[in-house]
Parts: C-alpha cells; sequence; structure tokens
C-alpha cells in the first residue's frame, strides 16, 4: 500500500471525521443545574434534570458523610490512579438524548487509566485525526454498556455523545473537584467577568423538532420517513440509521484507504452514509462491498430526491454546540463563549499535583 502525505491526509479526514472537541458545537449546562461529579456520590439519585434544590444538596451531603461511600462502594477520599469501580450513570444526565438509545441499555464508566490517557501527553490538538483516536482511546477503556443481551463496547456510543461520555469520564477521574475547565469572558452588557466552566452537563445540543420526531422509533432505533408526504415521487419509505461511533471508525478506516490508494472520496456521499448503513463491517474488504451497495442506491437519486435527503439529514441530526451560556451574575444578562482550552485538549486528563514542577513547560 503506497504512503500518502500526513498533511493531505488530515485534510480529507477532518471533513469526515467528527471532532468532538474543536469541531463539534459544545453542549451547555443551564445555570439553575451545577453539575459536579459530587451529585453522583452515594446511593442513586433522584433529582429532575434542570433542577437541583438546596434540600437535595443537604440530603445529599448528609447521605455521603453517614456512608462514606461512593455508588460503587469506595471511599470517597480514594485517590483517582487508584479507584477501578464501575458506576452506573443515571441517563437523565442525557435529557432528551436518551429516547436515541433503546430502554433497557445501562452505561457504566470508570476512572481513566494509565493506558486510557496515556497518548494524551502526545494529542495534536490541530489534527483531527489524533483527537478522533484519543477520544475514542478513553471509551474503549472507561466505558461500558449493560443489556439484557450482555455488554456492548464504545462504539455503539451515538456520533454525538462522545464528548459528553469524555467528560463524564473526566469528572469521575478527578472526582474531588481538581483539574477544572474553567476561562472567562466580558460581559457585553456591565463589562463584568463572567466564568464558563466545562463539564458534561454544560454542553448544549440542537434536536430534532418535535414534530418530526413522529418519524422516530426508539424501539427499532431508526427513523421511517414517507417521502410522498413531501410531494417526492419515490417509490419506497427510506429507513435512516442512527450515526455510531463504531460506524465512523469503520468508514474512517475505509477514508484511509481510499486516500491511501489515491483512489476518489466523494464528500457528499460521505455525509449520508453513516444514515443510510444499520452497520460497517471492520473487516475492510466486506465494507467496501457495503458501501459500494449503498452508493449505489445513493446515485439512483434524482435531483428532488437528493434535495429531500438533504433536507431530512439536516433536520434529524443531533447537532453539539461549540458555545457554552452562563448569567452574569452582576446584570443577569446571558453571556455566551465559545469552548476553549487555555493550555489545549490535552489539558483535559492532565493530573493535577503538590509536587514540585519539573521546569517550566
Amino acid at each position: 500500500m503506497r504512503e500518502v502525505d500526513d498533511k493531505n491526509l488530515e485534510g480529507i479526514l477532518s471533513e469526515q471525521i467528527d471532532d468532538s472537541a474543536n469541531t463539534k458545537e459544545a453542549p451547555q449546562e443551564e445555570s439553575s443545574y451545577k453539575n459536579e461529579a459530587s451529585q453522583y456520590l452515594g446511593t442513586k439519585l433522584t433529582h429532575k434534570i434542570g433542577g437541583y434544590a438546596e434540600s437535595d444538596k443537604e440530603e445529599d451531603a448528609k447521605l455521603v458523610e453517614e456512608k462514606k461511600l461512593t455508588k460503587v462502594g469506595e471511599k470517597i477520599g480514594q485517590r483517582a490512579e487508584i479507584r477501578d469501580g464501575w458506576m452506573d450513570v443515571d441517563k437523565r444526565l442525557l435529557g432528551d438524548r436518551a429516547k436515541f438509545y433503546p430502554e433497557d441499555w445501562e452505561f457504566k464508566i470508570r476512572p481513566a487509566t494509565v493506558e486510557a490517557i496515556r497518548n494524551w501527553s502526545t494529542i495534536d490538538d490541530e489534527n483531527p485525526n489524533s483527537v478522533d483516536d484519543v477520544f475514542n482511546e478513553i471509551l474503549k477503556y472507561c466505558l461500558t454498556i449493560v443489556t439484557p443481551m450482555g455488554n456492548l463496547p464504545w462504539g455503539n456510543i451515538r456520533s454525538w455523545d462522545r464528548f459528553f461520555f469524555v467528560l463524564l469520564i473526566r469528572e469521575y477521574t478527578f472526582i474531588n473537584g481538581e483539574s477544572k475547565v474553567e476561562f472567562t469572558e466580558e460581559c457585553p452588557s456591565c463589562d463584568n467577568l463572567v466564568t464558563f466552566r466545562l463539564t458534561s452537563q454544560s454542553l448544549l445540543y440542537d434536536l430534532p423538532d418535535p414534530e418530526i420526531m413522529k418519524y422516530y422509533s426508539q424501539e427499532e432505533q431508526n427513523w421511517m420517513i414517507d417521502p410522498s408526504e413531501y410531494d417526492v415521487d419515490w417509490p419506497e419509505n427510506i429507513v435512516l440509521y442512527l450515526p455510531t461511533l463504531e460506524k465512523d471508525a469503520n468508514i474512517k478506516a475505509w477514508l484511509i484507504d481510499r486516500v491511501q490508494n489515491r483512489k476518489k472520496v466523494d464528500n457528499v456521499f460521505v455525509k449520508f452514509l453513516p444514515w443510510l448503513a444499520p452497520k460497517i463491517s471492520k473487516d475492510l474488504t466486506i465494507a467496501q462491498r457495503q458501501i459500494r451497495e449503498y452508493e449505489t442506491r445513493f446515485k439512483e437519486w434524482d435531483t428532488e430526491m437528493f434535495s429531500f435527503m438533504n433536507e431530512v439529514i439536516d433536520n434529524i441530526t443531533v447537532v453539539p454546540s461549540t458555545k457554552l451560556i452562563e448569567t452574569c451574575p452582576v446584570c443577569g444578562e446571558e453571556v455566551t463563549a465559545s469552548i476553549s482550552f487555555q493550555d489545549g485538549i490535552r489539558s483535559l486528563f492532565n493530573m493535577a499535583s503538590g509536587r514540585k514542577k519539573f521546569g517550566k513547560k
């Protein structure tokens, strides 16, 4: 297989591969619901999403103090490096995005291990391919999905939820609140500096409108739409499947093979591919055959059908925002800020330490 110039490869992949930290819009936390790792301690909490009353905080604090245990039975004060327990994720933290998973799926996370974060020190913020691989590495070691049919791997997570789960794992790793990701932005109304904190619950998402959710089946985990309802002449209903991290990874492997072998890549088709295929094989030979079949169907669309399908995809895609919103404590105005990392994305899993620092870098 011929080698390909790294910059050329990165350029093509950056148009196809989802960069949850840079390209994705960062979802956001409502000011009335401040997410901290301490919310997940103790027995299973029953607070409503969108609100965390003072009485709830006092009740949780009392429970944590009495039991001295986390949800997985560990002492709270134990350092993240030596904790190895799996913790249940309250699915309500996903908000309305929970409907894009089967009702009987449960998620478990554990603190980031050395294996999971050892590549973070070499991550290249400017290379979407590098960011993509390292984010997936975290999920590979620290996330599992429990179903009645057995456990499923990280790749079954919906594409738009990757950054959410990475941040959730980070919050469990730094359970005592160390290594916060904070930055400030000036309020345009009163010039006061407003502090923004990046957490799993500070992320905001643009979800499909309620009126089109009637076409989505949580049981089947797909969209079924009749083009004739929208005056499009097409002989059958269209079925669209939710993008997953596994499909993304396998499509990426196929893209790399195409680029390395100097074969043409149809970027427009690639936009539709994760929705057209229920699965893409990890076996490259099988994947190539599958993708050829989907591309053949794609090329059968006439102008009207293509325009309609493009409209459908735009409307059913869950879009993470790249901004956070906070309320100015002085004047009460809402202030927005783009997600930023003062020390780069690698700072997400840098463990703060009280030891003497070696050098200035």
